[in-house]
């Protein structure tokens, strides 16, 4: 699903930058990670506010989920940019799908492994025997196995299911999903929870990680900064304008309840703003953490080397702040 909208864009650049901005302005498509959300929040909020249109930029947004094929078609020149799992970067990396991660949105990737209070799963040790609901393609649960000693074979693993109530049936002892969405849902159906997050057994991963084409990279780094440093002013216009920011991602699905779009939004900004780092900030050990976490579930090859499929350039910019 694309929707366009180059009026509005033109007409923000022409009171930002003077009447001649329209013909200037540079085209960039940017496909989401999912569906249209308050998670992508912050390009939104660029969107509205012109500070896309000041960067000289007319973005179009791809809504849809961003699995393989998708960071595939970027290599291949139909996106300028994605937003998507570093985990399935770097995969692709290593079977010479070459993009450049630009950016990290979430600091801190929201995926949990989560269960009933009455289940008595307070820690990962827990898990040894217990039906655990993950999806094939997730490194949370064989991660954190991994950090106290188990693996997948100690657990006794149930087919991926977007229905919560196979958790609160007894269909599956504990979930992994996303705290942003399902943890969320849970509680407010009125179930206690309990959570293990990831961080504590030592496993650091990015979430909704912006990655741009190589030959984009190379070529126009001018323009990837804009974007990067346009996505970081709209997340921070984000952090003080909540209730607003809410509101923006039915500008491009109305079917959203904007409700539901504030509670995943308040859920969403512990892990975009953790604190410790700027805005969309990356760090060379985190990827190597990564990638050492991959490689110790066999998902990367003991050779791979992530330094060349990201870059700290676009998020260490020089002072542009305006007037």
């Amino acid at each position: 699903m694309r929707r366009r909208f180059i009026s509005a864009a033109c007409a923000v650049a022409i009171l930002a930058l003077g009447a001649s901005a329209c013909a200037a302005m540079d085209r960039v498509s940017i496909h989401l990670k999912w569906f249209h959300s308050a998670q992508f929040a912050g390009l939104y909020a660029a969107e509205a506010n012109g500070f896309f249109a000041r960067e000289g930029l007319e973005v179009e947004f791809v809504d849809g989920p961003a699995l393989d094929d998708v960071l595939i078609d970027l290599s291949e020149g139909a996106y300028d940019f994605v937003l998507a799992d570093p985990t399935r970067h770097l995969s692709l990396a290593s079977r010479g799908i070459t993009n450049v991660a630009v950016a990290a949105v979430f600091q801190i990737d929201p995926a949990v492994i989560f269960s009933l209070e009455e289940s008595g799963i307070r820690r990962a040790e827990d898990l040894l025997g217990k039906r655990v609901m993950f999806y094939p393609t997730s490194l949370i649960v064989p991660a954190v196995l991994g950090r106290v000693g188990l693996t997948l074979e100690d657990i006794e693993t149930v087919p991926a299911s977007y229905d919560l109530s196979d958790l609160y049936s007894g269909a599956c002892d504990a979930w992994s999903g996303y705290y942003t969405s399902e943890v969320r849902l849970a509680r407010e159906d009125g179930y206690d929870v309990n959570v293990i997050y990831p961080t504590d057994y030592g496993v650091h991963l990015y979430g909704d990680v912006l990655i741009a084409r190589r030959d984009l990279v190379a070529t126009d780094p001018d323009l990837v900064q804009r974007v990067v440093f346009a996505l970081i002013e709209g997340w921070r216009w984000t952090l003080g304008h909540v209730e607003e920011a809410a509101e923006l991602p039915l500008a491009w699905d109305p079917t959203l309840d904007v409700e539901e779009q504030r509670r995943t939004l308040m859920a969403s900004l512990p892990f975009v703003h953790v604190g410790r780092a700027p805005l969309c900030a990356m760090l060379d050990e985190q990827w190597s953490s990564m990638a050492a976490t991959m490689i110790e579930l066999g998902l990367l090859p003991m050779s791979f080397d992530p330094s060349d499929v990201y870059t700290l350039d676009f998020v260490r910019p020089p002072d542009r702040s305006r007037p």
